[in-house]
């Protein structure tokens, strides 16, 4: 059997986990979903720092390997190696004194200690020529140790060096230390790491470029996002994915916290969008609304692919044992206590998997709408006796307003962001969450936290958006579970009919979401195949 490869572009900046990336989630899923075909091979073109990165997503998902390999070109850039060298170097680690120095104290100090008893028990010639012995052992002592001493004498001069510089009496040298440090602390927000951070994405895109020319097998290529609009240098058909352009949705509050970063994303989608002659997007809502009366898109150039659900059940599973679904919920409450001891001082403390709370699993972004969740928590909180927490998985001092809001409100012991979840701890903060909840003005398609509550039996409350409403179509669901992104209110008081009618909340939402498990993985990657397939024999045909 003739197996037909095609390419998946990716450009994922140096550093990033792509394991809590919901990008690289949605690239598991789709890989996994490719598995079941045996006439199909994905060739993953990726920049060098992505290669390990790729792996670990893909063997923490059990995504597997036999229907895709990974390309890169050979060798990291020197200045990206220096970072991280410089990275590793200032991380904190656990002060250890090293084992020889320890040694040889302890052996000093037993010499000093021989020496007081010989000083005052010498009384003759005799025991003044012990002592004089004794003395030059330990003088040969302080000799073997001397590296030691200068190191420390060379670091001291250093730190005196430096409170020069950061003195009235060095203000210029005192600048370029602050800017150094700046850049080095904090470089995405510094102007001359970002040129040089493009400047070396310009040069691995080119080496990918140039990669993309030996692989003559691949068919057509496809990305899944717009941010990289380096895709387009690739010769062979190309199929881009616009899962939505929330940057122009939300301008002020992206800039906000993105300054000149926010600018060159916007600027990169745009160009992306008007180089590309393919696309695909999740819903119905983005071709029209987005691609083709904001951008000009030809309505026949968009093919609508929607997502399968997402299924956390396998991740929080246990079999083999009289009770299973005890054994789940305790396995459960072990990985929300993982979870909760990474989450600082107060969260440290819980002694138990235990306690009630309200899930949001989302990123801080501005579209995210943090801060009418926050409104209406804080109210359910101080006017109808709500006890329980709210776990967040964003980081808190992304949005300053959240930080702020939570400070003002005295909510820093109820509200607990717990950053960098596994899938199994994802999928065990889901299964033990009373509620799961989602207030997002804007999304590509319908959200995945509709999919990934019920798969585990949590009931969910949604803000009532566009791409929701197109596949969550049921008017009773709609009704009990959707809600006006827009006045906290209305969400104060949906949440409080769900929490008291959990139950039939839960029930109703099962019915629709047996319907949507209908829809596999598998079937979003045949519909990609078909596609692809079609744009590489157009261009055959052209040729």
């Amino acid at each position: 059997m003739s197996v037909m490869q095609y390419g998946i572009y990716l450009a994922y900046a140096p550093g990033v986990d792509l394991r809590h990336e919901g990008l690289g989630r949605y690239l598991a899923s789709f890989l996994k979903g490719a598995a079941a075909r045996d006439d199909v091979c994905f060739v993953l073109l990726c920049p060098s720092w992505s290669r390990d990165g790729l792996l670990a997503l893909f063997d923490s998902e059990g995504v597997p390997r036999e229907r895709f390999r990974i390309v890169a070109p050979k060798g990291q850039p020197w200045l990206l190696r220096l970072y991280l060298g410089w990275q590793g170097w200032r991380r904190p680690r656990p002060r250890r004194r090293p084992r020889l120095l320890t040694m040889l104290r302890n052996l000093a100090a037993r010499l000093l200690h021989g020496l007081e008893a010989r000083l005052v028990r010498a009384h003759d010639v005799r025991g003044l020529l012990a002592l004089l012995l004794a003395g030059g052992g330990v003088l040969l002592l302080l000799l073997l140790l001397s590296p030691w001493l200068l190191l420390a004498l060379f670091l001291a001069l250093l730190l005196r060096v430096r409170r020069g510089l950061l003195s009235g009496r060095g203000r210029p040298l005192r600048r370029v230390w602050q800017r150094l440090a700046g850049a080095l602390g904090n470089p995405k927000d510094d102007s001359l790491v970002l040129r040089l951070y493009r400047g070396m994405a310009d040069a691995e895109a080119e080496r990918m470029q140039a990669l993309s020319e030996t692989l003559p097998m691949v068919r057509a290529w496809y990305c899944p996002t717009a941010f990289w609009h380096r895709f387009h240098q690739l010769s062979a058909p190309r199929l881009l994915c616009v899962p939505d352009v929330v940057l122009s949705e939300f301008p002020v509050g992206f800039a906000a916290v993105g300054g000149e970063r926010f600018f060159a994303n916007f600027t990169a989608v745009e160009s992306s969008i008007r180089a590309g002659s393919a696309f695909v997007t999740y819903s119905n809502t983005v071709k029209w609304d987005t691609l083709v009366a904001r951008y000009g898109v030809a309505a026949d150039a968009v093919t609508v692919i929607g997502h399968a659900p997402h299924n956390l059940q396998p991740w929080i599973a246990v079999s083999g044992v009289p009770d299973a679904v005890a054994a789940s919920l305790h396995y459960c409450r072990q990985l929300l206590r993982q979870a909760l001891a990474r989450g600082g001082d107060y969260s440290a403390g819980f002694a138990n998997g235990e306690l009630k709370f309200l899930f949001y699993a989302s990123q801080f972004r501005p579209n995210k709408n943090l801060l009418t969740l926050l409104r209406a928590y804080a109210a359910l909180r101080k006017n109808h006796g709500l006890t329980h927490k709210l776990l967040l998985t964003g980081k808190r001092d992304v949005l300053p307003e959240v930080a702020l809001f939570i400070e003002q409100h005295h909510l820093q012991r109820e509200v607990l962001c717990l950053d960098g979840l596994s899938s199994r701890e994802l999928a065990a903060c889901y299964r033990l969450a009373e509620l799961a909840v989602n207030p997002s003005l804007s999304e590509g398609g319908c959200p995945f936290t509709f999919s990934e509550a019920l798969s585990v039996g949590t009931p969910v409350v949604m803000a009532r958006i566009a791409v929701t409403q197109e596949v969550l179509t049921d008017a009773e669901l709609q009704q009990h579970s959707l809600f006006d992104p827009y006045d906290w209110q209305d969400l104060a008081a949906r949440l409080q009919w769900a929490l008291a009618n959990r139950d039939t909340l839960l029930q109703l939402q099962l019915r629709s979401y047996q319907q949507l498990v209908q829809r596999r993985w598998a079937d979003v990657v045949d519909e990609h195949v078909t596609v692809l397939e079609r744009l590489a024999s157009a261009a055959g045909g052209q040729s």
